[in-house]
């Protein structure tokens, strides 16, 4: 395996959303010796009831940088805004100089349905930078070295299991991280600012509590202590073999949604 191929880049849009859906993945590629990077969209700016801003973009990010240096990890922010993440050029290209400069292998991203518009927004850029940032002549704002090649491209779950229509989204796959459960309760308790937004915010009186009851009941629904769920994009140019069950074995659970691709 080339170095180029083993960086793993799971690209949120807020602080803390990598953590709800997809630590425990990402601890276990991390066991493994990948290069492990997180990175935002957003800086999380208005999810604070008292703190202004720029204080609390300052102090999520910070929460972000400490998250990734759980599992030795690199900590990436987009430079974009809270609640104003849109698919326009700006944003491209903010998005495509992310995956230019980590070059990543695998990428695990938000899904195309989820609750808030800025997750769904952010889906669409990172699907997007995956498949442009090979484009020589595609200026995304600043020096940048065109990749060579398409990642391997997943989504994570939805918020409460469902989309927006309260139907289960068409899960691919599912990972047992029974075994990195309390990793990924770690990274996530490093957003405290987070915990303190959605006390308020969502009433949620414990945000791991919620975490914890999400991945049990995924887990449940397959016969492991605890899961987390990704569909693999299978559109044209991205390798469609699932490379997440080459590399975790009986630990990745393939789902009969999943489609057979021919060639």
């Amino acid at each position: 395996m080339t170095k180029t191929a083993d960086r793993v880049l799971a690209f949120g849009c807020h602080p803390d959303d990598i953590e709800y859906w997809a630590a425990g993945t990402l601890a276990l590629l991390a066991e493994q010796d990948y290069e492990i990077h997180l990175a935002v969209m957003a800086g999380g700016e208005v999810g604070h009831p008292t703190l202004k801003p720029d204080e609390i973009c300052q102090r999520r990010l910070a929460e972000h940088a400490a998250s990734a240096a759980v599992l030795g990890g690199h900590a990436h922010y987009a430079g974009g805004h809270d609640l104003e993440v849109q698919y326009d050029a700006e944003y491209r290209r903010l998005a495509t100089r992310v995956i230019r400069e980590v070059d990543p292998w695998i990428v695990l991203a938000p899904p195309p349905m989820d609750y808030l518009i800025d997750h769904e927004e952010t889906s669409r850029l990172v699907r997007n930078a995956c498949y442009i940032a090979s484009v020589p002549n595609y200026d995304c704002g600043a020096p940048t070295t065109p990749t060579n090649r398409f990642p391997y491209l997943y989504y994570w779950n939805a918020m409460g299991l469902r989309d927006i229509f309260g139907r289960p989204l068409p899960l691919h796959l599912v990972v047992d991280i029974s075994s990195t459960i309390e990793t990924k309760k770690k990274m996530l308790g490093c957003h405290a600012s987070q915990f303190e937004w959605l006390k308020y915010h969502n009433k949620f009186e414990d945000f791991a509590s919620v975490m914890m009851e999400s991945s049990s009941r995924l887990g449940q629904e397959h016969g492991v202590p605890y899961a987390e769920g990704f569909i693999q994009h299978l559109g044209n140019g991205h390798p469609t073999d699932n490379v997440l069950k080459e590399l975790l074995g009986d630990r990745c659970i393939e789902l009969s949604d999943r489609p057979t691709i021919q060639g």
